[in-house]
């Protein structure tokens, strides 16, 4: 159990871990470039990627809702649920932007649905089954939230390279700013809480490692089947001139 006497000391924690994580995700981070760089130029695709990262942070909002409905609600868990839903808000208007229609939460308006989905369930699953002796729904929260924000801040932090490489006028900055401050009052709850764990947050990284490298694998073959189709558009366009 990792005791704090102040928030500089667990920002001192927070700072390792996410270099240690970093360097972690060092051997899936080309394919997350290589991902990017394919469907960033790509409206269309990116439009669907957009919306899908839109699905992600709604589900990321409800799952905050639903699980933290006590009467002692505190003002940072409202402040956690009101920018997670205006991060899938963001994410909806830069995605009907790209695609210049309404778009929804269906499969044909997304990228993999259905591991993006798989990816939340599985690792809230697992982090359920881990904390079932604290039965604390708020534990699971924080560290769902710690986790996930772990994962969030790596992929922006990408994604905007990647928009500034293709000079998109988009911007995460913003987000990214949100998402910082997120992880780092998430931890901080945690070690208010005693319960941050330098074991546990390793053991939660390592699962949802696991859980991401499944979710690029569909994204890429969603991108690719995305190529497919727009190929079989042209030749059916092209044939009818």
């Amino acid at each position: 159990m990792l005791r704090r006497d102040d928030e500089e000391l667990t920002h001192s924690w927070l700072d390792t871990a996410l270099a240690r994580f970093s360097a972690d995700n060092d051997d899936v981070m080309l394919q997350t470039r290589s991902l990017l760089a394919r469907i960033v130029p790509d409206a269309p695709r990116h439009a669907r990627m957009l919306n899908t990262l839109s699905m992600l942070e709604h589900i990321g909002s409800h799952k905050i809702m639903s699980t933290q409905h006590a009467a002692d609600i505190d003002q940072a868990t409202l402040k956690h649920v009101a920018e997670e839903a205006q991060h899938a808000y963001f994410m909806k208007r830069q995605a009907e932007k790209a695609a210049e229609r309404p778009l929804e939460y269906v499969a044909a308006d997304l990228l993999a649905p259905a591991a993006a989905r798989m990816y939340f369930q599985r690792l809230e699953s697992a982090m359920v089954r881990t904390l079932a002796r604290q039965r604390s729904a708020r534990a699971v929260y924080l560290y769902m939230s710690m986790i996930v924000e772990f994962r969030a801040l790596w992929f922006y932090g990408l994604y905007q390279q990647a928009l500034q490489r293709a000079r998109h006028a988009m911007s995460l900055k913003r987000v990214l700013g949100e998402e910082q401050n997120h992880l780092g009052d998430i931890a901080n709850r945690l070690d208010m809480a005693g319960e941050l764990s330098d074991a546990r947050t390793s053991e939660f990284l390592t699962h949802e490692k696991a859980l991401y490298r499944r979710l690029l694998t569909a994204l890429q073959h969603s991108a690719s089947d995305s190529d497919g189709v727009a190929n079989r558009r042209t030749s059916r366009t092209e044939t009818c001139n």
